[in-house]
């Protein structure tokens, strides 16, 4: 009888741990105010009819670069200043994201409660132990969503 909730307790952390990954990578993409020393980002395309697309595709993902010129095979960019309205941009994206999150993460807690008070086959100890190993799990991935939105904020704010 054990064999199912246990199977589930493991789909469900391989599904936070999954959300947490899609979540912190959003937050890392958030370019930081760090001072690199790529100002300059050369391009060189192999194929001259994709130089156009690539040329899109780094404007379009917003990354801080702005298009600068370019030759037959390379495409030069270099990286904008940030200023305090970027920053806060940026900031509000990292919450937006942080919140974006923490609802997946509620989503799968309210499935999974629901799945608990249908589940026949389990007593009801058995129901409040998973609940609260998932209350524990959710909740640590809460606090780690949260701390790489305060990581990002503070790299931001430096």
């Amino acid at each position: 009888m054990t064999e199912k909730p246990l199977l589930l307790l493991n789909i469900v952390l391989s599904n936070l741990i999954s959300k947490l990954k899609v979540f912190i990578g959003k937050l890392e993409k958030i370019r930081s105010n760090r001072i690199s020393l790529e100002v300059i980002r050369v391009v060189h395309s192999f194929e001259p009819k994709a130089t156009p697309l690539i040329k899109k595709v780094i404007l379009d993902e917003q990354s801080g670069y702005k298009f600068e010129r370019d030759t037959n095979d390379e495409l030069y960019f270099s990286l904008t200043t940030i200023t305090t309205q970027i920053k806060e941009g940026l900031i509000k994206g990292a919450k937006l994201i942080t919140l974006e999150g923490e609802k997946n993460f509620r989503l799968i807690h309210q499935d999974l409660k629901k799945w608990l008070k249908k589940e026949a086959g389990l007593s009801q100890d058995q129901k409040k132990t998973y609940e609260k190993q998932v209350d524990k799990l959710i909740k640590d991935y809460q606090e780690k969503l949260l701390e790489a939105e305060k990581k990002k904020a503070r790299e931001l704010s430096s």
